[in-house]
């Protein structure tokens, strides 16, 4: 039977079960837990047992003093619930408050998923992983090797496994990289994160995530951030590309759709130069009436056409994201 974590002074809950540490748990139910190296050697999840049973599950390098061990302190990434606890842990609340980091990871897999998108597989070291909020985006490359700026696809949960979703693009020094150079085993910089496209956690509305191709990297990151923090209102999520064969990833779309009941999945074919692309026409088309968009979070990640259709508005979340080869005029 799980046991169940509240974190002070958020306040939030998340369950715990197994040899599961408190900071695997956490992070797998979505939470911004403070930590650094996951593996007992750096002392920054140190946290306070305020009420519970603990046991430890892996040993840490690290030294807790006399004082913080007679208060109940102790790694995060090295106990585990025994009983229903109270833990008084950091907490990022926002983007400002994740630190910049510099790794070196290695490439674990390159998987070309149509013609003109690779899913790059980068998995971190394991004493020195990457902390990072869904939707941030990190610089790839540099010491010698072309660099570039990409979205993370995949959710902080999984901090070791990191996936980006890289457009074939002639002339992208990083992106000809990627695609005829890198391969498995290779090391790469990963240096990060950055950005604000992040989710806000503590909405009780409804989320709308719009993307433009390969803006549905970070979009992916969103929803399966959104998922894993189980937050109550419905999803709707729109992928436009040029057909159906530039939806890389429209199977696992459809897989949400069918897992989850409060999920809707729209996908659309379209021009990026249709100016039939507006707010008005998706929030039609998803069955969104005007009185009720404030009963929204809309988040857009797609090219500068794309973001200028929709006149950045001010109380919707906007990600750029660099312009194909053919995205004329961006």
């Amino acid at each position: 039977m799980p046991s169940t974590i509240k974190i002070l002074p958020g306040g939030r809950y998340f369950p715990s079960e197994g040899n599961s540490t408190l900071l695997e748990a956490g992070l797998r139910s979505g939470l911004a837990l403070g930590y650094g190296c996951s593996n007992g050697n750096c002392g920054e999840c140190v946290a306070k047992i305020v009420s519970g049973e603990v046991r430890k599950v892996r040993h840490h390098d690290y030294v807790i003093s006399e004082e913080k061990k007679n208060s109940n302190h102790v790694l995060m990434c090295c106990h585990s619930a025994v009983t229903d606890i109270v833990l008084e842990a950091p907490e990022a609340q926002s983007s400002k408050e994740i630190p910049h980091q510099q790794i070196t990871a290695r490439v674990r897999s390159i998987e070309v998923l149509n013609d003109d998108v690779a899913l790059l597989h980068l998995k971190t070291p394991r004493n020195k992983r990457l902390r990072f909020l869904a939707g941030q985006c990190v610089q790839l490359g540099g010491d010698g090797l072309p660099a570039a700026s990409h979205a993370i696809a995949s959710c902080p949960c999984d901090d070791m496994n990191l996936h980006f979703q890289i457009p074939r693009c002639t002339g992208d020094a990083f992106n000809e990289h990627v695609f005829n150079e890198l391969k498995r085993g290779d090391r790469i910089r990963v240096e990060g994160p950055s950005g604000n496209f992040v989710l806000n956690e503590k909405t009780d509305r409804s989320l709308v995530f719009i993307a433009w191709h390969t803006g549905f990297a970070p979009v992916r990151s969103l929803v399966e951030h959104a998922m894993a923090l189980e937050i109550p209102g419905s999803m709707k999520l729109v992928w436009m590309t040029r057909s159906k064969k530039d939806r890389y990833q429209d199977n696992l779309c459809r897989s949400w759709r069918d897992a989850f009941d409060n999920f809707e999945y729209l996908p659309l074919d379209t021009n990026i130069d249709d100016e039939a692309i507006n707010p008005e026409t998706l929030l039609e088309l998803l069955d969104i009436k005007p009185a009720d968009i404030n009963n929204h979070d809309f988040y857009v990640a797609g090219n500068k056409k794309l973001i200028n259709a929709f006149g950045k508005k001010p109380e919707w979340m906007f990600l750029t994201i660099p312009p194909l080869l053919d995205d004329e005029g961006n």
